[in-house]
């Protein structure tokens, strides 16, 4: 399969440092909570990725349980990242990123623990979120 580009359009509301972030038909209100100059009307950049992490190892749990044979009954991904903002804030020389990002992935399921195991590795590795946080080159075009 050739190479597929998503995409998204990030707009400025007009308002504070919130902006609406469009893909497609849907739209997600990007903010910052008060304590970082924002009007807390939506998730944060940073709180969205860790959501993306997330919602990708769902997906791909979901969308390969089925070939392993593995029963779903439930899915869930507890994401969290330390993060200090003196860096991207200029007060400090710390990194301006994530220092650290751990998750747990919870897959409820009557299959065998063995199959579910198998599952969930296979979704770890085929996760593009989790490719790209590994590294991957980015640049302003």
């Amino acid at each position: 399969m050739a190479n597929t580009t998503f995409k998204s359009d990030i707009k400025w509301t007009g308002q504070g440092v919130s902006s609406d972030a469009i893909s497609g038909v849907h739209t997600v209100r990007i903010d910052e909570p008060e304590s970082l100059g924002g009007e807390n009307s939506g998730p944060n950049p940073v709180e969205l990725l860790l959501s993306a992490l997330g919602g990708c190892l769902v997906v791909l749990v979901t969308a390969f349980a089925p070939a392993h044979g593995v029963e779903i009954r439930d899915v869930k991904v507890s994401v969290e990242g330390d993060l200090d903002p003196d860096g991207f804030l200029g007060k400090s020389d710390a990194r301006p990123g994530f220092s650290e990002i751990r998750y747990n992935l919870q897959v409820d399921s009557p299959s065998p623990a063995a199959k579910v195991a198998e599952l969930i590795e296979q979704a770890e590795k085929a996760c593009p979120v989790k490719d790209t946080l590994t590294g991957v080159p980015i640049k302003s075009v």
